[in-house]
């Protein structure tokens, strides 16, 4: 485990020290790429304000591999049965990682399968942790499952729930499912408000604003909707759809550049997105009908640039209070083919309503959807649970 500045005596004092369960490949890179902006910070979900604030915040390898031959092997058959299943959950990984868990540690997932697998494992943590599981969309988990495992994966969320001390969740939908589905105990869940980082994500030159005259969408999330906005498009609009997942290439017409990519791993850098984001008409952010909050960091980072942005008006829309319908942005209903070819007409035809939306857009960020949201969210988090778990409250 990598614990940055370390405060001296900490381990002495009575409340617990933090760890995130964290992908750490490509880290360090991150941070150098963040302190010379190149990249925006809102991945680390308030932990560089959590170190600014602290002084120090522990990472534990969330993909580390075993070095044992067996669990090595075991973890082979995890993947495999994980891939069969479409359900994320991996016992070995958990034993892995686990010797880099100090002891009286409060541990933080912010991924579902991370959160999944060590509340399912917590046998396999020595130590006496606290753990805390994040989720982005928990109670689409079981829908998305094969059929076959259902049932089977309905119980391990039940059982992975019992494991976590605490829950957060992204989007209040979700929470308040989870809470009628998997009897979570409200008093040990809340929301965690997402924000985007402003400094990065901020409007272009009025050169470049709008320059390809291209529709844009972006995200390889598999709630993402894209055949109905390939529908929506026609052979009318002039579109840039950036993604990993499988598009039937003959639903595409010749007006519609399909970019294979993410962010991870590829040539689609930071820079590239805002650059991509700045000169697009319009961003559209098509989603199927799901409990998770889906496609609110795109829609966040291109309302930042002063982009307007059209979102399907799904269950699990993570700010109904603060999205507002042509006052920030277009909100159409999921799947409706023919509202978001309505919407893009309405868009591409109405520069005033363009312009006004992309200046709405960008206040709105301003104002409600700022890092600090996040930070402060994390670092209260911290502060309660630190009250309700010191580490002499709890046996070893």
């Amino acid at each position: 485990m990598n614990r940055l500045n370390p405060v001296s005596g900490n381990s002495e004092n009575s409340f617990r020290n933090v760890s995130f369960l964290f992908p750490l490949s490509g880290r360090n890179a991150r941070i150098e790429q963040i302190s010379s902006g190149q990249a925006p910070s809102e991945f680390f979900y308030g932990g560089l304000a959590f170190e600014r604030e602290n002084g120090a915040l522990g990472y534990v390898d969330l993909r580390k591999d075993p070095v044992q031959f067996v669990q090595r092997g075991l973890l082979f058959f995890e993947r495999l049965r994980n891939r069969w299943a479409n359900f994320g959950l991996s016992k070995q990984r958990v034993v892995a990682f686990s010797e880099d868990i100090p002891r009286d540690e409060m541990v933080i997932s912010f991924t579902d399968s991370g959160s999944l697998s060590i509340g399912r494992y917590r046998e396999s943590l020595s130590g006496n942790p606290v753990l805390i599981g994040g989720f982005h969309g928990l109670c689409d988990i079981a829908a998305e499952v094969s059929p076959w495992a259902r049932g089977w994966a309905r119980r391990e969320i039940r059982k992975s729930l019992s494991g976590l001390d605490y829950c957060f969740f992204f989007g209040e939908k979700d929470r308040e499912e989870a809470i009628k589905l998997y009897g979570v105990d409200p008093s040990r869940s809340r929301v965690f408000p997402f924000g985007v980082d402003l400094a990065f994500w901020r409007p272009g030159l009025e050169s470049d604003k709008g320059k390809d005259g291209l529709i844009f969408s972006v995200g390889s999330d598999p709630k993402r909707d894209y055949p109905c906005l390939i529908e929506a498009l026609g052979d009318r609009h002039k579109a840039r759809i950036i993604t990993r997942l499988r598009i039937d290439p003959s639903s595409i017409s010749s007006n519609v550049e399909l970019v294979s990519g993410s962010l991870h791993g590829s040539q689609i850098t930071d820079l590239v997105l805002r650059d991509l984001y700045w000169r697009s008409k319009m961003v559209v952010v098509p989603v199927r009908n799901v409990i998770q909050p889906s496609g609110y960091s795109v829609s966040l980072q291109a309302m930042a640039c002063g982009k307007p942005v059209i979102i399907s008006s799904i269950d699990g829309l993570w700010d109904r209070k603060i999205l507002k319908h042509r006052e920030n942005c277009i909100l159409v209903t999921p799947g409706d083919t023919a509202a978001l070819r309505d919407a893009i007409e309405l868009l591409d035809k109405d520069d005033m309503l363009r312009n006004d939306l992309g200046r709405a857009a960008r206040e709105t960020a301003v104002n409600h959807f700022g890092l600090e949201r996040m930070d402060n969210a994390l670092l209260s988090m911290v502060e309660d649970l630190r009250s309700v778990y010191p580490k002499e409250n709890r046996a070893a």
